[in-house]
């Protein structure tokens, strides 16, 4: 009896050590598996929210946002404080053969802008700002280079009556190129002094002409023009960009909804997964507890008393 008692209690202690250490790894499976919907929560709030900023949007150039990197008000008090004319100046039809290379190869950053002031008192007085923004700043060096040459070339102004007086740069602006000129009366052109001013800030070369018949409109105005032009662009021309982008409202409402019900789903089906692993532990430990039931009746019907054994009863009558 003794032999009997000893086997069936080590037997139940393996059992219930195993349905213990059972117990232990299917409540730590489930409490790793209850923080999931969380985590796939916030990844698929994290990665919708990122597809809707690259994927749901319309992009088109607008080269009217040029506009921004001229000047509206000049500060100079022989010009008319607002422009007498704004327009796109066309890359196709620029002077500088760089400025056409560049729309032809890459057309989406390159474009041109001008803005034009009278005189506040004479008629022959004029201002112009033009701006030629180009894909690199590269480029926009020779782009650059193309100007001064322009404004510096004897040949060229002496073709239409103009002569070189002086050159000049401005401390206030960091790599400027100006030239003083006069042009001569003759049947095509009216007498008048200028002044040019080129530089470069990033992407953009400005280029600034004033002209003046009655010399109200000095050297020191279109140097108060550039300083005000040059700080503009410092300011405006990294972060510049023709490109417009726009989020279409249909699509943005079916993105979203899109989006909820994937949400929905990370919600729902790990809910019933989890139900499913607990009814399906629930079956095991029943199981578990059924064979460890069934073998401790087996080893009894398998083993009786020592009492009831024939040859011990027969040995102790004797």
């Amino acid at each position: 009896m003794h032999g009997v008692g000893q086997s069936f209690e080590f037997s139940g202690q393996n059992g219930g050590n195993g349905l213990r250490i059972q117990r232990k790894e299917a409540d730590l499976a489930m409490g790793l598996f209850a923080r999931v919907p969380q985590l796939a929560i916030a990844l698929t709030v994290v990665v919708s929210v990122v597809g809707y900023l690259l994927l749901v949007q319309n992009s088109q150039i607008d080269r009217k946002h040029l506009s921004a990197l001229v000047v509206e008000h000049t500060g100079v008090q022989t010009l008319k404080p607002t422009p007498v004319e704004s327009e796109l100046v066309a890359p196709a039809k620029s002077e500088f053969a760089e400025m056409k290379k560049a729309w032809s190869i890459n057309p989406s950053q390159t474009g041109g802008y001008g803005k034009e002031w009278s005189g506040s008192t004479a008629s022959g007085d004029a201002a112009t700002q033009l701006v030629e923004l180009l894909p690199s700043s590269t480029q926009a060096r020779l782009v650059r280079s193309e100007a001064v040459t322009e404004y510096s070339d004897t040949n060229t102004l002496k073709a239409v009556h103009t002569s070189l007086t002086s050159r000049f740069t401005l401390p206030t602006v960091p790599g400027s190129f100006g030239a003083s000129f006069v042009t001569t009366k003759s049947s095509t052109t009216a007498a008048a002094s200028g002044t040019a001013i080129v530089y470069q800030v990033g992407r953009v070369v400005a280029v600034e002409d004033i002209q003046s018949s009655s010399g109200g409109v000095t050297r020191a105005d279109a140097t108060k023009l550039a300083n005000a032009e040059h700080t503009l662009l410092e300011h405006s021309e990294a972060n510049f960009s023709m490109v417009e982008t726009s989020r279409p409202l249909l699509l943005s409402l079916i993105y979203v909804l899109a989006s909820l019900v994937l949400i929905g789903l990370v919600l729902i089906v790990p809910r019933r997964l989890g139900r499913r692993r607990i009814r399906q532990q629930a079956r095991r430990n029943a199981q578990a507890r059924y064979g460890y039931r069934a073998r401790g009746a087996k080893t009894m019907r398998r083993r009786p008393p020592a009492w009831a054994q024939p040859g011990r009863r027969a040995r102790s009558i004797r």
